[in-house]
């Protein structure tokens, strides 16, 4: 059965028990997909207190890619990020609005 995306990598991205190469991996493609189920998924894993730092990074920029691409940025949302996401995501903002 094929799962279709960004099904697939949110499930990828979630998952505690995948290797950590493939959850970063999911993160990173998500940038690619908009919706609130993708923002939803890796604001969870921007959040976490638990979560691995490489994926945590990840997350966050795509995080802001989204946003950036998208033109939204609640900041309710940045403010439940742990505060390296935060600063990555906010980064990555600033970023795309010099470059537009």
């Amino acid at each position: 059965m094929v799962v279709p995306q960004p099904t697939g990598l949110i499930s990828v991205l979630l998952d505690r028990t995948a290797r950590i190469d493939e959850r970063d991996d999911a993160a990173m493609d998500l940038e690619e997909y908009s919706g609130e189920h993708v923002v939803k998924a890796l604001v969870d894993v921007a959040s976490s207190p638990v979560e691995d730092e490489l994926v945590l990074a990840s997350a966050a920029e795509s995080l802001g890619r989204i946003l950036a691409r998208d033109g939204g940025c609640p900041e309710d949302l940045l403010a439940s990020l742990r505060p390296e996401a935060k600063r990555i995501a906010e980064e990555v903002l600033r970023a795309s609005r010099q470059v537009e």
